[in-house]
C-alpha cells in the first residue's frame, strides 16, 4: 500500500499488515512515520494511491465510505464527543444512523456504558462538559463499540490523559479485549503502551514497516538499530 501527500515523499510506502479477528495490533513509531495515515486509509478517510485494503474480506475501494465507517469502531483522543448531545445520545450515534429503534438504542447504550464502567443511571443524561477526561474517553470507547463492529480503530486513545487515568483505561482495555474479541488496530507512540496492550506490534519509520512481531520478539530480537533504540526508550 502506498500513500503520498507530496510528490516523491510518500507518507506510507510498501505498507502491508494483517489484523486477525480477536487480535490487537499496535502501530508504533515516532511522529510523522505514517501511523495515523494508515488508520485513516482503512476506513477511507483517506484513499490509497496504490495497493489494496481489505476489511471483512472486501476491498474498501469498492465500498461506500459512509456505510464502511458505520461497520468500523473509531476511537480518538478526548473521545470526539458532540457537546450538545447527552452521553447516551453520543454512545448511540452509529445505531441511530443504522436505523435502530429508540428502545434498542437506549438498551445498547446502557449495555456498553456498563462495559466501560460508567453507570447509565449516573452518566447517561450528562453532557460531555460534565465529564472528566477519563470519563469522556470511556464514552468514546462505548460509542465505538455500540454497533458491535468487527474492527475497532484507536488513534492515540489514551494519549491526552494523566498517567493515573491512562493506566486505569489501559487495564480496562485489556478486559474489554478479552471479553469482546474484536480486531483492533491501535496507533501509539508509547512503547510501554504498545507492549502492554497489543498481541503484535508493527514498528514504522518514515512510512515503512521496519518490523512486525510480538512485544517479546520486538524487545528481544529487534530488526535493526532503530528498533533497538526505540524499544529501549
Amino acid at each position: 500500500m502506498r500513500k503520498a501527500f507530496a510528490p516523491g515523499r510518500p507518507a506510507l510506502d510498501g505498507f502491508s499488515l494483517t489484523v486477525a479477528a480477536g487480535e490487537t495490533v499496535a502501530l508504533l513509531g515516532p511522529s510523522g512515520c505514517g501511523k495515523t495515515t494508515a488508520l485513516k486509509l482503512v476506513n477511507r478517510l483517506l484513499s490509497a494511491d496504490a495497493g489494496e485494503i481489505r476489511v471483512f474480506g472486501r476491498d474498501v475501494a469498492g465500498e461506500d465510505p459512509v456505510l464502511l465507517r458505520r461497520r468500523i469502531g473509531y476511537v480518538i483522543q478526548e473521545g470526539g464527543l458532540l457537546p450538545h448531545w447527552t452521553v447516551e445520545e453520543n454512545v448511540a450515534t452509529v445505531p441511530r444512523l443504522l436505523g435502530w429503534s429508540v428502545e434498542r438504542r437506549r438498551q445498547r447504550a446502557r449495555e456498553v456504558l456498563s462495559m466501560v464502567n460508567l453507570s447509565a443511571e449516573e452518566f447517561a443524561s450528562r453532557r460531555p462538559r460534565e465529564l472528566s477526561g477519563g470519563q469522556r474517553q470511556r464514552v468514546g470507547v462505548a460509542r465505538a463499540l455500540a454497533a458491535d463492529p468487527g474492527l475497532v480503530l484507536m488513534d492515540e486513545p489514551f494519549g491526552a490523559l494523566d498517567p493515573i487515568a491512562r493506566r486505569a483505561l489501559q487495564k480496562e482495555f485489556l478486559a474489554w479485549k478479552r471479553q469482546l474479541e474484536k480486531a483492533v488496530l491501535l496507533v501509539t507512540h508509547d512503547i510501554s503502551e504498545a507492549f502492554r496492550l497489543a498481541d503484535r506490534v508493527a514498528v514504522l519509520r518514515d512510512g515503512h514497516v521496519v518490523q512486525v512481531g510480538t512485544p517479546r520478539e520486538i524487545a528481544e530480537s529487534p530488526a535493526d538499530e532503530f528498533v533497538r533504540e526505540f524499544a529501549s526508550e
